[in-house]
């Protein structure tokens, strides 16, 4: 009687190499979920840091610029009543740059352009005219464009005009600042040596480099970079781009309005990959004694394992489907070796499932005040459209933000973003989507919901947020715009009337609630 050959390999054999493809296959699938998903959060976490980098330099050029300024304006009210007295006027250069590290030297210089004293002495500026006429024509306070000095030094030129009582013009009083000297410019830039792969620099409104970790940097005129080019249109937010080497950049960058100059602070994208992959190696040598030791178990279960055993392995190449703790569960555990290994396959798949729900969960979430960032108000908006009959949405802004970083600081304004969260919080229903927008924009979606409902929880947090105490920042206010979506319209509608709103809102004196409603009723 004829029979088919004898199967080379046994059930014991089969299982082990089914099992061990079931591992490899897991692992790989969650590594590339992991590697992506922690890939975009170091990305974005670059970004914002990079960006606050940016903007707290800004911040504080900005303020040593003023400072300069105020120094040679106080200056130039001594000298005004005494212009003609030159012991006098070589007695405020010398005070002025004795007094700190603002200047690395001072002159004073007549109407025509003159230097009539200047400090140090050794410079021997007397007598000399200035290289540029324009601080004498412009006759207001000035920052130069980085240029060579008559010795040869590459400086910043700060200028104060010099009136008598009468208002009559005398000259102007002035410091330089010797970029690769030191200064409190310089020490300011100093104090933010990054030492994560990041780096910080200064250019001025001609692309020339003012300040450069890399001193040969120093002088140099930065090519065609969309980097550079986004901070001299004094912009501020965060950019992954190309530098002028082809490298690709994470970068952070902030506009200086006072001096047109910008900052830049960036991360080279190499620095995450190979952080990402570092992380990747310790985390496979964690799981691979974990699959070795598995893989051992069952083969020493494949003796008095059958049918059931071959269910749970094919299962288990698929522990992150849909669904597969449910398939799991459904398969017959008749001995207490096939009940152990479904239990564990499922405590496996209910561990993944919470590990990659808890990363989506942070990737749709805003990191400071734990809302819904912009991707997961975009997702959850393409679903309710489907099924959704009504949607009205919020638009809030907090009035006068800026005064609160300006006046307490960053630190406080995000203790005042967070306060914002918690009361929106507290002031919606519980299948409403709150959403932080970005900076101080937030947006509240109430699915189901008529515009006089949406109105009446919108003035509800309105007051509420008006009547709360803030630790530090005291009493702020916002501003919101109301609008209602239906069926079969377009949602950016909806959230463009909302915005419309707002800003009617803030025009109307702040503090208030605009809705679609009362604003139809206006027009």
């Amino acid at each position: 009687m004829p029979t088919r050959p004898r199967p080379k390999f046994n059930l014991r054999f089969l299982l082990l190499a089914l099992a061990f493809c079931s591992s490899i296959v897991t692992l790989v699938n969650t590594f590339c979920v992991m590697f992506s998903t922690q890939k975009q959060e170091m990305i974005d976490h670059a970004l914002d840091v990079n960006k606050a980098y940016a903007l707290r330099i800004a911040t504080g050029v900005e303020n040593v610029l003023s400072s300069n300024i105020d120094r040679l304006k106080y200056g130039s009210r001594t000298i005004g009543a005494v212009f003609s007295e030159r012991h006098q006027l070589i007695a405020e250069a010398k005070r002025l740059l004795e007094q700190d590290n603002s200047f690395n030297s001072v002159l004073i210089a007549n109407a025509d352009g003159i230097v009539v004293a200047s400090a140090p002495e050794d410079l021997r500026l007397d007598g000399k005219a200035l290289q540029s006429r324009e601080p004498i024509e412009r006759r207001e306070p000035m920052i130069s464009e980085a240029f060579q000095s008559l010795a040869g030094n590459l400086v910043v030129f700060i200028s104060h005009p010099v009136f008598d009582e009468k208002g009559n013009y005398l000259g102007l009083i002035g410091g330089s600042i010797r970029l690769e000297q030191k200064s409190t410019l310089r020490a300011l830039m100093d104090l933010n040596v990054r030492q994560d792969g990041a780096y910080v620099y200064l250019v001025d409104s001609h692309r020339r480099v003012l300040y450069h970790p890399d001193p040969e940097q120093i002088g140099e005129i930065v090519q065609a970079d969309l980097i550079v080019d986004a901070a001299l249109h004094q912009d501020r937010g965060s950019l992954q781009a190309t530098d002028i080497h082809g490298n690709e950049m994470l970068a952070g960058y902030a506009g200086i309005s006072s001096s047109h100059w910008g900052v830049v602070s960036q991360q080279s994208m190499g620095y995450i990959q190979a952080t990402l992959e570092a992380s990747t190696i310790k985390v496979a040598k964690g799981l691979v004694p974990l699959g070795l030791f598995g893989t051992l178990v069952i083969w020493w279960l494949g003796t008095k394992i059958s049918t059931p055993l071959s269910r749970l392995a094919d299962s288990a190449k698929r522990l992150d489907a849909p669904g597969s703790y449910k398939r799991i569960y459904a398969i017959p555990a008749d001995y207490f070796e096939s009940w152990q290994i479904r239990r564990a396959l499922l405590l496996g798949a209910r561990l993944l499932a919470e590990k990659i729900g808890r990363l989506n969960q942070e990737a749709q979430s805003d990191v400071l005040t734990g809302l819904s960032n912009r991707r997961a108000m975009q997702e959850k908006l393409s679903l309710w459209q489907e099924t959704m009959a009504t949607l009205a949405v919020i638009s809030i802004d907090i009035d006068h933000f800026k005064h609160v970083n300006d006046t307490f600081g960053h630190a406080a304004g995000d203790e005042t973003l967070k306060s914002i969260a918690n009361l929106m919080r507290q002031n919606s229903r519980p299948g409403d989507l709150l959403c932080r927008a970005g900076g101080e924009e937030f947006v509240l979606l109430l699915p189901n919901s008529s515009i006089a409902v949406a109105t009446e929880i919108a003035e509800r947090l309105r007051a509420s947020i008006e009547a709360a105490p803030l630790e530090t920042v005291g009493h702020i206010t916002v501003s919101l715009g109301v609008a209602l979506w239906r069926a079969g319209e377009a949602v950016s509608d909806a959230l463009e009337k909302a915005d419309k709103l707002l800003y009617k809102a803030k025009q109307q004196g702040r503090n208030r609630v605009i809705s679609q409603e009362r604003s139809d009723a206006f027009v």
